[in-house]
């Protein structure tokens, strides 16, 4: 199985080489965008799982993100990216 996991990588990387992309987004991870703490994007989430002014949880496919402040707002979400506003104090990986 770790062999299987090993060549998928590989095809990964040379995939995101061959047409100068970022890894992360050849293999599907969520990409994180932290404009001081106030804005954070989020490309390539799976959707929300808990909403509240102080935290948010988001599925990332294999994790868990979870962020933490006050005021947060969901400004906008569509299939491929959402927006947090508000008092970002931490962003957590569960």
């Amino acid at each position: 199985m770790g062999e299987k996991r090993q060549r998928r990588q590989g095809i990964l990387e040379k995939t995101a080489q061959a047409f100068d992309l970022p890894a992360d987004v050849i293999a599907g991870l969520p990409r994180l965008e932290l404009v001081a703490d106030r804005e954070l994007r989020l490309e390539n989430h799976k959707g929300i799982l808990a909403y509240g002014t102080q935290e948010i949880h988001i599925s990332g496919g294999a994790f868990g993100i979870k962020v933490c402040g006050e005021e947060l707002e969901l400004r906008t979400m569509n299939a491929l990216e959402l927006l947090i506003t508000g008092h970002i104090h931490s962003i957590h990986i569960i």
